[in-house]
């Protein structure tokens, strides 16, 4: 995984990661709110909070392969 930086079409540059999974390359642009009331660890539990509510858990992957 490589962490650079991005530059947008008005020049902005933000944050990215780039991940390759098999023949795909993935860039993950990263942004900050100036105007956010809500810490990082605040949000992320709302969004955990969320998705247990909702049932978003996922389906845990078994090792063995079964």
């Amino acid at each position: 995984m490589n962490n650079n930086i991005q530059t947008t079409t008005t020049g902005q540059t933000l944050p990215c990661i780039q991940k390759t999974i098999g023949k795909i390359k993935y860039l993950v642009e990263v942004h900050f709110s100036d105007t956010s009331t809500q810490s990082v660890e605040d949000k992320l539990k709302r969004v955990i909070l969320h998705d247990l509510e909702h049932g978003k858990q996922g389906n845990p992957k078994k090792s063995d392969g079964k």
